[in-house]
């Protein structure tokens, strides 16, 4: 492929579109004019490329490489360019960026592809409207008319309303729906956002497996009364419940029997907040991950039987609020064989490993046949600034890449 150096320009270039460069990071949300203007840079990169480009209903972006055999299935690859608030510069964009570069390298080793090899930026990866992934949903038909007018961000702009602003037509969502005989195989390149890579040494991950999500807000209700008046064993005190379900929730998952559960309370709101307040009312939002479903569901359930259990005990009361139940995906041995063994042939160490973060493979999952490649992230940082891969480990996941479109498309 072309110089290392030209894809980290690349990714440089694409941080420009930032709506707040002074804290350090990149912010570049859908659906703003940050976004579009950022956007649009790719397709032209896309066209350079030698593909020809499109944005579908819901506003994924499309670049296609046209194929010896039209009406065979397509090979699709990519991943997004929106990002978190004051977020790091390679979660998403490499996958975008590294898929024209491995086309761009494919089209110029004379490459002659049978199946369409096509490069997709997704719209919406990251949760602005209180859940991730909503350009594959979109894809997968996941996403319906009240789901547009139901998801809110913070300022309390509907999605519906995002994508009327965005130019785009709420109504027509459904016309982007995937026929899944129409895609061979969909592959997603990736930084890490973990340390498993760089802790071992390998230079690639293959992704087996990814795990999916079980969300839910757990609110315990007791009694906001002052601290200095209310003895010890007439308190009602929501967070000290909450405190035990949380170290409930740690025990449940190091103990859970697959081996793979990770549980996190990343959320916490308590009421009214004061020093001198018991705490009368806290929500904890709690993830839990697995890509063993029953092991992972099995700690929620036991998480949630826990906290009555608590609130029993403490004379509080309990909500339990479901936030999303995602289902974990096993990745294609198609795809899992064809990235090994584009490792192999290009010399490179590479670890099988499950992908504890989820990503739009993971939606796609419910349509086509998917997989993953990971590169090393330095120290694990991902969703901030100081997120970073360098650039000779960025350019063999491109190179792996373009050794599995080969694979894929031939």
């Amino acid at each position: 492929m072309h110089d290392p150096g030209d894809l980290a320009a690349a990714i440089d270039r694409l941080a420009e579109f930032n709506d707040d460069p002074d804290a350090g990071g990149i912010t570049r949300e859908v659906f703003t004019p940050t976004y579009a203007a950022g956007l649009e840079w790719v397709a032209e990169r896309m066209r350079g490329a030698g593909m020809r480009t499109r944005i579908d209903a819901f506003g994924n972006l499309w670049g296609r490489w046209e194929a010896g055999d039209p009406g065979a299935p397509r090979v699709v690859t990519g991943s997004h360019v929106d990002t978190t608030l004051n977020a790091g510069r390679y979660d998403g964009v490499i996958g975008v960026l590294g898929a024209i570069e491995a086309v761009r390298a494919l089209r110029e080793a004379g490459h002659a592809p049978r199946r369409a090899i096509e490069v997709i930026a997704f719209a919406g990866e990251e949760p602005r409207f209180g859940t991730g992934c909503i350009g594959s949903r979109a894809l997968v038909g996941a996403l319906d008319r009240d789901d547009l007018d139901r998801l809110r961000d913070r300022d309390g702009v509907t999605l519906a309303q995002a994508l009327e602003q965005a130019g785009l037509d709420p109504d027509r969502v459904p016309e982007c729906v995937l026929d899944p005989a129409t895609v061979h195989a969909f592959v997603e390149l990736h930084i890490e956002q973990g340390i498993v890579l760089e802790t071992g040494g390998e230079a690639i991950g293959v992704v087996t497996a990814i795990a999916a999500p079980h969300d839910v807000r757990l609110a315990f209700h007791g009694a906001a009364t002052h601290s200095g008046a209310t003895p010890m064993a007439l308190r009602r005190d929501a967070l000290a419940g909450a405190a035990e379900a949380m170290v409930e929730l740690e025990r449940l998952a190091r103990e859970s029997p697959s081996g793979t559960t990770v549980g996190t309370v990343g959320v916490l709101r308590l009421q009214p907040g004061a020093i001198n307040v018991v705490p009368g009312d806290v929500e904890l939002d709690v993830d839990v991950r697995d890509s063993n479903r029953d092991a992972r569901e099995a700690v929620v359930e036991g998480l949630v039987a826990a906290a009555r259990a608590i609130a029993e005990r403490r004379d509080l009361t309990v909500d339990v609020t479901p936030i999303v139940q995602d289902t974990p995906v096993i990745c294609s041995p198609l795809i899992v064989d064809a990235a090994a063994e584009a490792c192999a042939e290009l010399g490179l160490s590479h670890r099988r490993m499950i992908s504890g973060a989820y990503h739009d493979a993971m939606i796609l999952a419910a349509r086509v046949p998917v997989g993953m490649v990971f590169v090393p992230s330095r120290g694990g940082v991902s969703h901030h600034p100081d997120e970073y891969t360098p650039p000779e480990q960025v350019a063999q996941g491109v190179e792996v890449l373009a050794g599995v479109l080969r694979r894929l498309s031939s």
